[in-house]
């Protein structure tokens, strides 16, 4: 087990305000004609799935609407500090991947379990699909599989309208120079009602870009899966007293980044 590797909220506040980020958005970006979306509207009692920059997260109806936002903040500031550190080292996944769990590490969330993998798959697209959403399963388990938002999500994309506006944020920020990698969460209450996170972060090599292979499935590709999975309880007094800092870092990317999932 990797522990937070805080343990007292000014520890994060001050790991938050020392880490580095990428510039901020000069104005609101476009996609042709298309304004990028305004950030949800955070609602209880329902699952409900958000992009978070190239993280498509899901919560459970359990997690509390007023802890949504938070935690969806948590994600942005991994992936901005993970964007800015390969931008520094011209790394690759591996060190996006490490430095994105090391800040969510940092600010309140415990790592449990933490693993990688890579699979050879050779064929049409529809079989990097089926494996995403397969590893998905396994590790959520049939029960709450059969009723994620996100293997609804993952399962539609082909019927979906492919010019909605998280579709297109999405698209944008899963598309790296030298591979397609994009993340995948899954929020919900334990048994002591303590908020969880599963985590998958997935890359792959594929001569067609994520959302090609996702709404697609039809072309012929080869490709190397390469997938990291984590698991995060989390330091609630180290998180509570760290989001407020924690949102103003992100502030002006919001807007750019987060957005509601429509189905």
């Amino acid at each position: 087990m990797n522990p937070s590797k805080v343990s007292d909220p000014s520890a994060a506040i001050s790991f938050v305000e020392a880490v580095r980020l990428p510039r901020a958005p000069a104005g609101l970006e476009r996609t042709g004609d298309r304004e990028l979306p305004s950030p949800p509207v955070y609602d209880t009692g329902i699952d409900q799935a958000v992009t978070v920059g190239s993280q498509i997260a899901e919560f459970a109806a359990d997690v509390p609407a007023e802890l949504r936002p938070a935690i969806s903040n948590s994600f942005l500031l991994a992936q901005l500090a993970a964007n800015r550190k390969i931008q520094d080292i011209d790394g690759g996944t591996k060190d996006w991947y490490d430095k994105y769990v090391d800040v969510l590490s940092n600010i309140g969330w415990i790592v449990e379990s933490n693993q990688e993998s890579i699979r050879e798959i050779s064929g049409r697209t529809v079989k990097v699909h089926k494996e995403i959403i397969g590893v998905i399963t396994l590790a959520l388990g049939p029960a709450v599989a059969a009723t994620s938002v996100v293997i609804s999500v993952l399962n539609g994309l082909q019927n979906m309208n492919k010019d909605q506006p998280w579709i297109t944020l999405f698209d944008r920020e899963s598309q790296r120079a030298s591979a397609n990698q994009f993340q995948i969460s899954y929020a919900a209450l334990d048994e002591h009602k303590n908020p969880r996170i599963s985590l998958f972060c997935f890359e792959f090599d594929a001569s067609r870009s994520v959302t090609q292979v996702l709404f697609v499935k039809s072309s012929t590709t080869e490709a190397h899966l390469r997938h990291f999975e984590a698991d995060l309880g989390m330091n609630e007094t180290v998180f509570e007293g760290a989001k407020g800092v924690v949102e103003n870092r992100i502030a002006l990317f919001v807007d750019h980044y987060i957005a509601d999932i429509e189905i």
